[in-house]
């Protein structure tokens, strides 16, 4: 809805994190967390928000359209991404398709800069999941789409300009190599997932063990 747009964007230009934690919690009745941070400039446009403790958002995010949206505790989103789908959506016209727009988005996440998140059915991001550098997209429909939802579990990390199909999945602790397109449902752990279309090439189990491909918080400086 273009008044809710035109409200949010609003709020997003206030000087100061906790006006604008305020006015959205006061406007549109969102729960944010006391120690939760959003930047300045990221715009909430949504049916609902709740985002958890440590959270930090950073400037110039766009979530717009009628989804529900969850944030764990200790996620960082770093600048410039967009997660959207039409507010039409609700019109006895697309009851046909039934579509679910739901982001969930774990706790101890990362999702980096310029990303595209098409949320007409559910994106869920695993607990510790890092969506890591720039330009990387996920799809949740398409012409005649039903099988939507996008499913990446606990502790992956997915590099670079990634694209995800509706319907496609990956599984736990799995690397998902620069420019990959993962079009349908990887089966298994501890992989590296590559190629187009993306599968499962080899185990990294050993790899991780030996604490190659280790991603946290504690090694990055934002």
């Amino acid at each position: 809805m273009k008044g809710r747009l035109i409200k949010a964007a609003l709020v997003s230009l206030m000087p100061g994190n906790g006006l604008r934690k305020l006015l959205y919690r006061r406007l549109f009745g969102f729960t944010i967390h006391e120690r939760a941070s959003v930047g300045w400039l990221s715009v909430f446009a949504v049916k609902s928000l709740s985002i958890g403790e440590d959270t930090r958002i950073g400037a110039f995010n766009v979530f717009k359209g009628p989804i529900d949206v969850a944030i764990g505790a200790r996620t960082r989103i770093g600048r410039k991404n967009v997660f959207t789908a039409n507010w039409k959506l609700g019109s006895p016209r697309y009851a046909a398709m039934k579509y679910t727009p739901e982001l969930a988005i774990g706790d101890g996440c990362l999702i980096l800069n310029d990303h595209y998140f098409d949320v007409y059915g559910r994106f869920e991001l695993g607990d510790g999941s890092w969506i890591a550098g720039v330009g990387s997209q996920f799809w949740t429909h398409g012409v005649s789409v039903l099988d939507r939802d996008i499913i990446i579990g606990r502790g992956n990390y997915i590099g670079s300009a990634v694209r995800f199909a509706p319907g496609a999945s990956i599984g736990n602790d799995n690397l998902v190599a620069i420019g990959s397109v993962v079009l349908s449902k990887v089966e298994g752990d501890l992989s590296l997932i590559s190629g187009f279309p993306a599968k499962a090439i080899k185990s990294i189990a050993d790899a991780k063990a030996e604490g190659r491909y280790r991603f946290s918080f504690d090694d990055w400086a934002d």
